[in-house]
């Protein structure tokens, strides 16, 4: 499962083109294929949801609001359609390479989400992408990168 929830991490945060090439592991690979085939039939995904999220972009389309929550929810960033921000930091974790600064400010940055969301749970799929947008947008902040915002 840990394996899972890396792979999830590295979907948003670095530019791979199969989260599954990603892990060594056959068993996670099989995990992620799994969760990456149940979410996108629970969401209803095309390709060019799956290319958004490669892209580094948060979904327009209700289907990819809709994947990008149900991957969230099985990596743990989110639970019961809230911002989980425990779930958030231990998936995180594994990326900072044990920089214990960086740490830091991605607790900060958990918090400060936390806070901001203030554990209210969205319909209609949009919690996936308030959670992403709060990462994204205090990243910036905390010096950890996620993906692109638009600017309205």
């Amino acid at each position: 499962m840990r394996s899972l929830k890396i792979v999830f991490l590295l979907v948003f945060i670095t530019e791979t083109t199969l989260a599954s090439s990603i892990i060594d592991n056959p068993l996670g690979k099989l995990q992620v294929k799994n969760v990456l085939a149940s979410c996108k039939d629970k969401s209803g995904a095309t390709r060019a949801d799956f290319e958004t999220l490669r892209l580094r972009q948060i979904p327009e389309t209700k289907s990819g609001k809709c994947l990008m929550e149900c991957m969230f929810e099985n990596a743990g960033i989110m639970k019961d359609g809230k911002f989980n921000r425990a779930g958030a930091v231990v998936v995180l974790t594994p990326a900072l390479q044990g920089d214990l600064t960086k740490l830091g400010k991605l607790k900060q940055l958990g918090q400060t989400c936390e806070d901001e969301l203030a554990s209210k749970k969205y319909a209609n799929c949009e919690g996936g992408r308030k959670v992403l947008e709060c990462l994204a947008r205090n990243g910036k902040k905390f010096g950890v990168g996620f993906v692109s915002v638009k600017k309205d």
